[in-house]
């Protein structure tokens, strides 16, 4: 074994079923360095990391930490060995405070009793290392899910782990939180902690990581150093073929206006914004986390109650009364930010979150058809490309990736007037990206209007007819993609003197 390899795996396989989710990985991962683990959704990298966690029994082959096999190790005995993971899913208790959170995997004892004053002391100091203060009595469950997902990274980083892995760790945060991690990263790499960094963002990857392993089909197909590895080049190896078009662009003529807010307000969240959505038209909504974004897309689907201003479908206000259900029968559908929360459920097979929407299209007499559910599910997972191909596997243990296709595709069985997307490629790998951009592309096409809530500057220039900028919940300017740059939309986002 090299000197500087502190995980080895070795033809590592998994299987669920018939599905083979690892085939034989062989991996080196080297002490002190940013490691990139990239791949399509259900390449099998997850599955490797919650493997590597302990969570999951390999079906074959060996994990070695330094010179000690650990193979088939309990959670808990990985943990103690310094190896950390953090999830893709939030594992947050909301009714439990922010203090009980972070002190959850690691509550301090002392002669048998909870020792709060030394648990708090260690909770300031992780906090302190990653640059964040937080009222530590606050409940988890009223923080955003951006500073959520620093509640779980201090939950790790309190175990001083010697082997980090981050699994979609930008998923939900904005630019400055990004760059805050990004320094974490670096101050733990100097302290000698390896992190093992799974992304579907190049630019991220790139900037951080020291090496890059790719994998496709289960395995690990390669490893590189960053700076000897194109950007076309991994694409290619990622997919096993090459992406000519990542932003498709359909040219139409766009309709009449079918959505129009009017200085809508909620809170000291959102201030007077308004904007308008015309049929065909894609309307990118993009600002820091905390600007209002889905303050805004929540107000239009009900789930929010706002405190002024006016919503108009058709030209027609929506009254006082508005609700998500009210929000469905007006044809209007929604991809929410959190999809484990708010787009799927996920103790339920693929077949029923795809038809849950389209129940009445599949009934009669108020009786569910069973075999026109069948029909309508499986022409959906194909034309989604769900992967396993299989409606009746349990959406839980599907990749992050495949469970956004299937929450999109739920509301794909019928026809809506506007279709709300809020960080609708959050955790999707780049091939999914395309073809999610692509059905983005076949809506307007159909005359849907579209409002694309995200962080992603690059995504809201590639694929919108124009660009609402928020900053500390003002609309600060309106754009024209064909006329504006990154850099451009970040000035206004960031509050720069252009914006004022």
């Amino acid at each position: 074994m090299t000197n500087n390899v502190v995980i080895r795996i070795r033809d590592v396989k998994k299987y669920f079923g018939a599905t083979k989710a690892l085939d034989g990985v062989d991996l080196d991962i080297c002490s002190n360095e940013v490691h990139a683990i990239v791949g399509s959704n259900g390449a099998g990298k997850s599955t490797l990391m919650k493997t590597l966690a302990g969570e999951y029994v390999p079906d074959d082959g060996q994990f070695y930490y330094l010179d000690e096999e650990i193979t088939g190790f309990s959670p808990l005995e990985i943990q103690q060995k310094g190896i950390q993971v953090v999830h893709q899913v939030l594992n947050i208790v909301e009714s439990m405070s922010i203090l009980e959170n972070i002190l959850l995997a690691n509550p301090p004892i002392k002669k048998g009793i909870l020792d709060w004053k030394t648990g708090r002391k260690k909770v300031r100091e992780t906090l302190d290392f990653i640059g964040i203060d937080f009222d530590l009595g606050k409940s988890a469950g009223s923080l955003s899910i951006s500073e959520q997902q620093f509640v779980i990274l201090a939950r790790a980083l309190i175990h001083n782990p010697k082997i980090l892995v981050l699994d979609e760790p930008t998923s939900r945060i904005g630019l400055e939180e990004t760059r805050k991690l990004f320094q974490v990263i670096n101050k733990l790499k100097q302290n000698g902690t390896t992190t093992i960094y799974i992304s579907h963002r190049m630019e991220e990857i790139y900037q951080i990581c020291d090496k890059i392993s790719v994998f496709r089909d289960g395995r690990c197909i390669d490893t590189r150093e960053t700076e000897q590895l194109p950007k076309d080049k991994l694409v290619t190896m990622m997919l096993g073929k090459k992406l000519d078009v990542f932003f498709p662009k359909n040219e139409m003529e766009v309709g009449n206006e079918v959505l129009r807010i009017d200085k809508l307000k909620y809170r000291d969240i959102v201030d007077d914004v308004s904007f308008s959505v015309r049929r065909g038209e894609i309307v990118s909504i993009v600002g820091a986390v905390g600007a209002g974004k889905t303050e805004i897309i929540n107000m239009i689907f009900g789930i929010l109650k706002s405190d002024g201003g006016e919503i108009f479908i058709d030209n027609k206000p929506i009254n006082k009364n508005h609700s998500s259900y009210k929000a469905i029968k007006m044809e209007l559908a929604l991809i929410p930010e959190n999809r484990a929360l708010q787009g799927m459920v996920e103790k339920y097979p693929v077949k029923y979150n795809l038809t849950a929407i389209n129940l009445k299209g599949i009934s009669k007499f108020n009786l569910i058809n069973s075999e026109k559910e069948e029909v309508l599910a499986k022409d959906l997972n194909t034309k989604l490309s769900v992967i396993p191909n299989d409606i009746n596997y349990l959406i839980s243990q599907l990749s992050g990736g495949n469970q956004q296709k299937v929450v999109i595709g739920k509301w794909l069985a019928d026809s809506y007037k506007v279709y709300l997307l809020d960080e609708v490629t959050a955790g999707v790998d780049i091939g999914a990206k395309s073809e999610i951009y692509e059905l983005l592309g076949e809506l307007a096409i159909k005359g849907a209007g579209i409002v694309l809530a995200t962080g992603d500057i690059e995504e809201a220039i590639g694929l919108s007819d124009k660009i609402i900028i928020l900053y500390k919940g003002k609309v600060v300017k309106e754009v024209d993609p064909k006329n504006t740059s990154k850099d451009e939309i970040l000035s206004y986002i960031m509050g720069s003197e252009k914006s004022a």
